[in-house]
C-alpha cells in the first residue's frame, strides 16, 4: 500500500477548498449567479415535470434527475458555502451536519458526473439504436435498469465511504466542508476507486460520448440526406453538447489534477491551480439550469410571451389623481 500516495490525495483534497481568493470575494463571485440560478432551476424543473410530453420523453429522464440533484445541491451545499464565506465558520459545528455537508458536496457531485456520463451514452441508443427501446420490456432493460443500477451503486458507495465509514473522521469546524474529512480515503484502494471510477472514467465517457455523437450525426446527415430526421435529433444533440462543454471545461482540470496526484505527483505541484479549479467547478451547478432552459424552444417562447405581457401590463398602468 502506498501511504505517500494516500496522504497526497488526502492533503490535496483538503487543500483544494482553500483558495487564495478572500472569502468575501468568493461570496460575491457566487451570489450574483446563485439567486438567478435557483429561480431558473425551480422554473425549469417545474416545467419538465408538469408538461406531459417532456416528462414522458425518455431522453429527458436523466435531465430531470440531474436538475433535481443540482437543485438540492444549490439549496443545501452551495448555500452553506455562502454562509461559510461570510462567517469563516461552519454553520452548525456538529458531526451530523458535517456528514450531511460532505455527502452533498462529494456524494452528489459524483452522482451528477455518473448520471451525465450515462446521458452521453444513452443519447447514442435513443438516436441510432431506438429499436432497443421500442417495447416496454426493452425500455425497462436499456433505460430504467441502468438508471436504477446507478442509483443503487451511489447509495451503496455514499453509505459505506461517507455516511457510515468503518473509521473515525476528524472534523475542523473552521474550514469549509468541515475540513473535508474522509478517513476512508486513507485506504489506497478506495482512493484509486474514487479517482478512476467515480471521476476519470465518467469524464472520459462524457468526452467520447459527446464527440462521437456529433461525428455520427454529421456522418449520417451527409450520407442519408434526411434533414427532417436531423431536425428531430438536433435538440437532443445540442442539449448534450452544451452541457458537456460547460461541464468538461469546469471539471476536467480538477479531475486531471486528482489523477496526477494519484500517480505520485507531489501535492505542491499545481496546488494553487487545484484550489481555483475546485472553486470554479461550482459554476457548473450554477449554469446547468440555464443550459437546460435554453435547450427547450417551447420554454423560451413562453418566457418571451410572459415578459412581453408583463411589459405591456406595466405600460398600461397609470397613476390616478
Amino acid at each position: 500500500m502506498n501511504n505517500n500516495g494516500n496522504q497526497s490525495h488526502e492533503q490535496s483534497t483538503s487543500d483544494s477548498h482553500e483558495t487564495s481568493i478572500p472569502s468575501f470575494a468568493q461570496f460575491w463571485l457566487i451570489l450574483p449567479f446563485y439567486i438567478p440560478s435557483v429561480v431558473c432551476s425551480l422554473f425549469v424543473l417545474y416545467y419538465f415535470i408538469t408538461v406531459r410530453t417532456l416528462r414522458a420523453a425518455l431522453h429527458n429522464h436523466v435531465i430531470i434527475i440531474l436538475l433535481s440533484i443540482n437543485l438540492f445541491v444549490q439549496l443545501t451545499g452551495m448555500l452553506w458555502n455562502l454562509i461559510y464565506y461570510c462567517q469563516n465558520h461552519v454553520l452548525w459545528p456538529i458531526p451530523v451536519f458535517c456528514i450531511v455537508w460532505i455527502t452533498v458536496d462529494e456524494g452528489l457531485h459524483i452522482s451528477v458526473t455518473i448520471f451525465f456520463a450515462w446521458a452521453a451514452i444513452e443519447r447514442h441508443i435513443l438516436i441510432f439504436h431506438d429499436r432497443l427501446v421500442s417495447t416496454r420490456q426493452k425500455t425497462i432493460l436499456f433505460h430504467y435498469l441502468p438508471i436504477s443500477t446507478i442509483f443503487l451503486y451511489l447509495i451503496c458507495y455514499i453509505s459505506i465511504v461517507i455516511i457510515f465509514p468503518p473509521c473515525e473522521n476528524t472534523y475542523d469546524y473552521d474550514q469549509i466542508v468541515c475540513g473535508y474529512p474522509l478517513c476512508y480515503y486513507e485506504l489506497r484502494l478506495v482512493t484509486v476507486w474514487d479517482v478512476v471510477v467515480n471521476h476519470s472514467v465518467p469524464i472520459l465517457l462524457i468526452i467520447v460520448g459527446s464527440v462521437g455523437l456529433l461525428l455520427r450525426i454529421l456522418h449520417q446527415k451527409n450520407r442519408m440526406h434526411q434533414p427532417i430526421r436531423w431536425r428531430n435529433y438536433r435538440k437532443l444533440t445540442i442539449q448534450l453538447l452544451s452541457i458537456s462543454f460547460v461541464y468538461l471545461i469546469l471539471h476536467t482540470p480538477h479531475t486531471l489534477m486528482e489523477f496526477m496526484y494519484l500517480c505520485g505527483i507531489p501535492e505542491e505541484v499545481g496546488e494553487n491551480f487545484m484550489s481555483y479549479a475546485e472553486f470554479f467547478s461550482y459554476y457548473s451547478n450554477l449554469l446547468l439550469p440555464f443550459i437546460c432552459a435554453g435547450s427547450i424552444p417551447e420554454l423560451k417562447t413562453k418566457v418571451k410571451r410572459l415578459l412581453s405581457w408583463w411589459g405591456r401590463s406595466i405600460r398600461t398602468v397609470h397613476p390616478q389623481v
